[in-house]
């Protein structure tokens, strides 16, 4: 999903999980989550067995629940880590990033890019050509031109100006500019959760920027479970289990403004090169990667709820809208969710 990343130093704390985050003050934290809804919903029962580590990557906070006998403190040391070499090849708010050096570059042959940047891009075009372009990496220029993204200069192209190879990253004109923003916070919660199961842990709930990712059972046996906010008004509209899945959501609660009674998001519809226009204030997305659930939750929301859910159940991915209508909040949700939300 896109959403404004700053580059801005890590940081971390460590607590247990005694003082629990309650709805109402998980609601409340979205103002600094740059818009993204989808959330870690901890109950009480069970807490003392739970240790968070949390802190600041890419503008936004990262948190990670892991079992109290874990080694908290390798543990965030080894994230941040990680953390902070894909925020220094991926930001487009770094100058020096792989990226940015990408995106700067007056040719148009192909650029070295690391193996993480290729993969990254290469998913990102992967799934612009899936969603008929609907998920398009190339429109920097125009999220920056209404406010949001750093990628001022160039113009805004499409997808298929790009093309990756075991050579690097290629464009088709020099003034086009690639934008990861959509897509680069669920690669790092996938990065994060490989680290986590390559280090034998066998349960733990990530959550960067509101992609989420539940892996194994909370100690005491119970699924984890993560909370949808209400995007109208200060609550949760609905939890559910999340075990072996990602879940992102994409809205505009946060990032957009209104002028002369119409509301700008910070999410570009390509076809237009123009901010969506349609009554959807929230879609979430479960995907079995958080760089795929990233990615389809910005399409939907550009889509909209006939074809976005169209699309999400011809492609199994369980998908929520909270839609905005003039007695309030609609929500409309696919089969695979419903049955998600039973489990």
């Amino acid at each position: 999903m896109n959403a404004v990343w700053r580059a801005r130093a890590s940081s971390m704390t460590i607590s247990g999980s005694r003082s629990m985050t309650t709805r109402r003050e998980i609601v409340f934290g979205l103002g600094a989550l740059a818009g993204l809804m989808s959330l870690p919903s901890l109950a009480r029962a069970g807490a003392d067995d739970l240790t968070r580590i949390s802190g600041r990557a890419f503008g936004t906070r990262w948190q990670v629940t892991v079992p109290a006998d874990a080694d908290a403190r390798k543990i965030g040391a080894d994230l941040r880590h990680l953390l902070a070499g894909i925020d220094h090849s991926m930001s487009p708010f770094r100058a020096g990033s792989e990226l940015s050096r990408f995106n700067s570059r007056s040719e148009i042959t192909p650029f070295a890019a690391s193996e993480p940047l290729r993969t990254v891009a290469s998913k990102a075009l992967e799934i612009a050509r899936l969603t008929g372009g609907a998920f398009d990496p190339a429109v920097g220029p125009a999220v920056h031109r209404y406010g949001f993204g750093p990628i001022a200069a160039g113009r805004s192209g499409r997808y298929t100006a790009f093309a990756v190879s075991a050579e690097g990253l290629s464009k088709a004109e020099p003034e086009l500019s690639l934008d990861l923003c959509g897509i680069a916070k669920g690669y790092a919660v996938d990065r994060l959760a490989g680290h986590l199961r390559d280090q034998g842990l066998p349960s733990f709930l990530i959550e960067v920027g509101g992609e989420v990712y539940g892996f194994g059972a909370r100690p005491d046996g119970r699924p984890w479970r993560v909370g949808i906010a209400d995007p109208l008004r200060t609550g949760v509209h609905t939890t559910l289990p999340l075990t072996g899945v990602a879940m992102a959501t994409s809205g505009d609660a946060i990032n957009a403004y209104e002028i002369a009674g119409r509301r700008y998001s910070h999410t570009i519809d390509p076809a237009t090169g123009e901010p969506v226009r349609n009554s959807v204030a929230s879609v979430s997305v479960l995907a079995p990667t958080a760089l795929e659930a990233d990615a389809f939750a910005t399409a939907l929301l550009v889509m909209g709820p006939e074809g976005g859910l169209a699309f999400a159940s011809a492609n199994r991915l369980p998908a929520l809208y909270l839609l905005r209508e003039a007695g309030g909040l609609k929500a409309r949700a696919n089969r695979l969710f419903i049955d998600q939300g039973r489990a």
